[in-house]
């Protein structure tokens, strides 16, 4: 089986590094970081894709536009989506059911979250 890959669509380079730093050590999850929402279908698109971690502001596209696509495109309407962003309030309004963690983020509660979505277990906490 391969392992679970997740997309961070974030464009602050200490938020990416960090989430994917935990996702590596602590779910022992692939990952890949795209900074500009512009490239996140393209990014789904090339791998089969576990989860989506969407950042609402976004050079190129704002993580809301590149919600709507997912979402309406059939190739990705099946990707799950966690939006991680500085605005929870607007992310829930805007996005519907998609789960929302405010940042700043506990970091174990980030774990939780993305491991009951990807359906994985934590490696180490």
């Amino acid at each position: 089986m391969s392992a679970k890959f997740v997309v961070i669509a974030e464009d602050d380079p200490a938020i990416a590094d960090l989430v994917q730093e935990v996702l590596r050590e602590r779910l022992a999850v692939e990952t890949a970081v795209v900074a500009n929402g512009a490239l996140v279908t393209d990014a789904i698109a090339q791998r089969r894709t576990d989860l989506l971690i969407l950042d609402l502001t976004l050079p190129g596209l704002s993580g809301l536009d590149v919600f709507d696509l997912v979402r309406g495109s059939p190739a990705h309407q099946g990707v799950p989506v966690l939006i991680l962003t500085a605005d929870p309030e607007h992310a829930r309004s805007a996005a519907g059911h998609a789960p929302v963690i405010g940042k700043p983020f506990d970091v174990d509660a980030l774990v939780r979250a993305i491991a009951e979505i990807i359906g994985t277990a934590s490696v180490a906490a």
